[in-house]
C-alpha cells in the first residue's frame, strides 16, 4: 500500500509543513487539510479510495486543537460519531496543541483522541507515535 497513512489537520501552513517534513523523513506518507470540515470530507471519501484489503489509508490522524470554525475537539467528536455509524473506519487520532494547561489538554482528551502532544512537535515524538500506531 502506498496510500497516505496519515492525515494531518492543521490550519497553520508552517505547522503542516513541519509535520509533513518529519513524517517524510520517517518514510511515512501523509496528506494534509487545513480545517475540520475538510478532514471529515476526506475521511468519508477514504473508503472509496482504498487500494486493497491491506490498505492503511488514514490509519492515523494528527489533529490540531485550535482551528477557526470547527475546533479539533469538535472535529474529533464528529469523526467518532461517524465511526459509530460505520461511515468512517477506525483510526487513531493524535491531538496536537500549543496549550500547556492541563484543563485544555483534558478537554481535548475527552473529545476522543488517543493522546495529546504539545507543539512544537519534535521528530522524536512523532517517531514514538508512529511505532505505537504500528504504521
Amino acid at each position: 500500500c502506498s496510500c497516505p497513512q496519515i492525515l494531518v489537520v492543521d490550519d497553520n501552513p508552517f505547522n503542516t509543513m513541519a509535520l509533513e517534513t518529519i513524517l517524510g523523513s520517517l518514510d511515512v506518507t501523509c496528506e494534509s487539510v487545513f480545517n475540520g470540515p475538510s478532514a471529515i470530507k476526506k475521511l468519508l471519501n477514504s473508503e472509496k479510495k482504498k487500494c486493497g484489503l491491506e490498505c492503511k489509508l488514514y490509519s492515523t490522524v494528527f489533529m490540531d486543537q485550535e482551528m477557526p470554525g470547527m475546533t479539533g475537539s469538535e472535529t474529533v467528536r464528529e469523526i467518532r460519531r461517524l465511526q459509530l455509524q460505520r461511515m468512517i473506519p477506525p483510526m487513531k487520532i493524535i491531538g496536537c496543541t500549543a496549550h500547556g494547561s492541563s484543563e485544555e489538554v483534558e478537554k481535548f482528551m475527552d473529545s476522543g483522541i488517543e493522546m495529546c502532544i504539545h507543539k512544537p512537535i519534535t521528530s522524536h515524538e512523532v517517531q514514538k507515535i508512529i511505532k505505537t500506531c504500528e504504521l
